[in-house]
């Protein structure tokens, strides 16, 4: 039996056609299995970054709950330094309050004693001097000549001789 070159040709034809679909479907087949590599390669990347990334979320937990834990002594040490500065600001006040009068006295006082230290070296100078140690022993100067010059201690006037 022979077939007429027609079908011949037709069967030819189709089996180079399942022979590409074949050739194609093997490609295809390889295509796919790369990409299936590749993805459970991804897919392995990815379960190690989920791994790293609850590691460092655990990490971060840590570490604010050790904040956490440091912050609130800290915050008792502040307060502690707030209620003793405000001591220190009333006790500071309050010595401040007690002293400022006495202190006031006392320079009064002080100044109360130059003044009248400084009257009585100047009139023991004059009296010592004859009233020449300011003119040089000029008894023509016009510092010898003007003998009755004032000077106020305690706001009363006084006459120098």
């Amino acid at each position: 039996m022979t077939l007429p070159p027609l079908v011949e040709i037709c069967i030819v034809v189709a089996t180079l056609a399942v022979v590409a679909i074949a050739v194609a479907a093997v490609r295809a087949m390889r295509r796919v299995e790369k990409m299936t590599d590749q993805f459970a390669n991804l897919s392995g990347e990815i379960h190690l970054w989920v791994g790293q990334a609850g590691e460092l979320t655990r990490e971060a937990r840590e570490a604010v709950a050790a904040a956490g834990a440091v912050i609130a002594p800290i915050r008792r040490v502040a307060d502690r330094f707030e209620i003793l500065g405000e001591r220190v600001a009333g006790l500071s006040g309050a010595v401040l309050g007690e002293i400022e009068g006495p202190i006031h006295s006392a320079v009064a006082v002080i100044r109360g004693v130059r003044s009248v230290t400084g009257y009585f070296l100047d009139r023991w100078s004059h009296r010592s001097g004859g009233g020449r140690a300011a003119t040089n022993g000029e008894p023509d100067h016009p510092a010898a000549q003007d003998r009755t010059e004032t000077s106020v201690i305690h706001g009363r006037p006084q006459e120098n001789s």
